[in-house]
């Protein structure tokens, strides 16, 4: 797996069709770029009407930075997609906890790899968005992933695969929702892929991060007194609506 513009600067194609292969690898790497850039339009519209009853989401106050990669794939590279949806996180939310990176960037390696089984000549979109504590703040993590599935022949380094991913970091307007609300997305996350899930103990951990993180953000002292042991009542239910 690397970058398209890498990709397409390695091509070696044969010389009879050199001119034709070229063009349609930078007519791919135009679509991918605008993708990206429709992807943070797109995700930009979503969250300014987060935290209403029409969208139901964690609301944001601003949003803080985006990142946009345009990759190339050969089959091979499925194994390798997690890491590198891990890196790209770790890179984004410098302050995060390693276990919440990892288990955020498997979900969004599972989402690529999902479109990754899609059928020759499709295309596909996937959205998601993650909370997490980034070192003193709150933040909401929007990822917006496309591939279109591609069999490029006559190069040396054959591209079976190209993929438009961008991230939007934003921070969680704390005082437009409680603690709990915010934990009920919070937790369904931590708990939400099976392989990265927590142990009860770092589970608490992070959920005690979370609160001293929110308590410092609160300006309103009287919502920041929220009971913390509530939280360790077994049987409380997660609304999916929370998060995808």
């Amino acid at each position: 797996m690397s970058s398209l513009r890498n990709s397409i600067k390695k091509a070696d194609p044969a010389p009879e069709k050199k001119e034709e292969i070229m063009l349609n690898l930078n007519l791919l790497f135009e679509l991918a770029t605008s993708k990206c850039d429709h992807f943070k339009t797109q995700i930009a519209d979503n969250i300014r009407t987060a935290g209403t009853i029409e969208n139901p989401t964690i609301p944001i106050t601003h949003i803080i930075a985006d990142t946009s990669e345009m990759r190339a794939y050969c089959k091979d590279d499925s194994t390798k997609i997690v890491g590198e949806a891990t890196n790209a996180i770790k890179s984004f939310v410098t302050g995060g906890s390693e276990n919440v990176i990892s288990g955020v960037g498997a979900l969004i390696g599972a989402g690529i790899n999902m479109l990754m089984g899609s059928g020759e000549g499709v295309q596909a979109e996937h959205s998601d968005y993650f909370i997490m504590v980034d070192g003193l703040a709150l933040v909401r993590i929007d990822v917006k992933s496309w591939i279109r599935k591609v069999t490029v022949v006559g190069i040396t380094q054959k591209i079976e695969s190209v993929l438009a991913f961008t991230a939007v970091k934003s921070s969680v307007d704390v005082d437009k929702i409680s603690f709990n609300t915010f934990m009920e997305a919070y937790k369904y996350q931590l708990q939400r892929d099976a392989a990265h899930a927590l142990n009860e103990n770092d589970l608490m951990k992070e959920i005690k991060r979370a609160k001293e993180v929110y308590n410092l953000l609160k300006t309103d002292s009287a919502e920041s007194t929220l009971v913390f042991d509530t939280l360790k009542l077994p049987g409380q239910n997660i609304h999916p609506a929370f998060i995808h």
